[in-house]
């Protein structure tokens, strides 16, 4: 008996291979390959906002650019922490990030509730548009870093899965928004949050079923 138990250990050992050990630093470039492709692509397709265009933005471009990255960057790199179990450190960096973020959804609320904005204000149409267009980058980009993470072995499925989602879900917006020509704080308080949100969500649901290992 002892015999056979040791010939099935000795074929089990013999089938065993080396794996390539993920470094964080492959994802990070996954996530930012296809964010430019995103940006390219939108530029493409959509062409770029007038004042960027002409070298004047307006500084509200640059701080919802800044911001929308901040959380992107921050969420990716932690999500691409977790194909590498027993690394110990849990990064808590995009907590913040997301902190940050969540100033511009909560200053348009406070604004909403002292003076109720009109429909103009938040522009429907152009919002859907935009929640379209983020949606499809937040795919191409999230799709990419669960096909990296799938080479790895996940930490935690769940945590991967919200982490993806935000940050598909960021960089797709951020990707959006050197077309997008609206500064008004209820327009990105809503429209550039949904984004987010959605992808949050179908992340959290989607990923953990295909990279559980």
């Amino acid at each position: 008996m002892s015999n056979v138990a040791n010939s099935l250990i000795d074929d089990l050992v013999d089938d065993l291979s080396p794996v390539r050990s993920l470094k964080p630093s492959g994802g990070m470039a996954v996530a930012a390959a296809l964010t430019m492709l995103a940006c390219g692509s939108v530029a493409w397709f959509l062409g770029v906002r007038n004042d960027l265009a002409m070298g004047m933005a307006d500084e509200m471009f640059f701080l919802r650019s800044g911001v929308l990255l901040m959380l992107g960057i921050a969420t990716a790199y932690s999500a691409v922490n977790l194909a590498r179990p027993g690394v110990g450190n849990l990064n808590r960096g995009w907590i913040w990030a997301l902190v940050t973020a969540a100033l511009f959804p909560l200053t348009a609320a406070i604004m909403s509730m002292i003076n109720t904005p009109p429909v103009e204000a938040l522009r429907p149409s152009e919002g859907l548009r935009c929640l379209t267009v983020s949606g499809m980058s937040a795919f191409v980009i999230g799709s990419g870093l669960t096909l990296w993470l799938r080479q790895g072995a996940p930490t935690s499925p769940e945590r991967a899965g919200w982490l993806v989602g935000i940050a598909s879900g960021a960089l797709g917006a951020a990707a959006y928004n050197i077309f997008c020509p609206f500064n008004d704080i209820y327009y990105i308080g809503l429209w550039f949050t949904l984004p987010v949100l959605a992808s949050a969500i179908v992340g959290r649901i989607v990923i953990p079923r295909l990279i559980r290992w």
